[in-house]
């Protein structure tokens, strides 16, 4: 179980790492904009190094698994759950800023961003709903 616990914050760690970079590089210029590709190349090795030790690869230089549980299958349940996480998170925050005023007029681009996430959740959500009725 604690094996499963570290893969989990190891890989959301470099996945937020990763989209946290990706933002820095994107709004940030100058030399703040390469500590976001930084971020981003940090993330991409801690994420490679630590699959390494889940891989065949790691018999071949220490002999042995280093890793012993299934990370493609832990990662998607970590990617799951950290979505849920921050879906519930975000709607209670908007809730909450609609109900104090504190809301701000939103941007053209981000009514679209909004629109699109709500887009993909509602294909996603389908998609659920079809995988689940066929795996009956």
């Amino acid at each position: 179980m604690a094996i499963e616990f570290l893969s989990i914050m190891v890989f959301t760690f470099a996945l937020a790492l990763l989209v946290l970079g990706a933002v820095t590089w994107w709004i940030e210029r100058g030399r703040k904009q390469m500590l976001g590709a930084l971020m981003m190349g940090s993330a991409l090795v801690i994420a490679g190094a630590y699959a390494f030790l889940g891989s065949r690869f790691a018999i071949v230089v220490f002999g042995r698994l280093i890793i012993t549980v299934d990370l493609p299958r832990l990662m998607a349940t970590a990617m799951v759950y950290t979505i849920g996480v921050l879906l519930g998170f975000g709607l209670a925050g908007g809730v909450f800023l609609w109900i104090s005023g504190r809301m701000v007029e939103p941007t053209r681009l981000e009514r679209r961003l909004a629109t699109f996430v709500v887009i993909v959740l509602l294909v996603a959500l389908a998609i659920s709903i079809i995988a689940v009725r066929l795996s009956h």
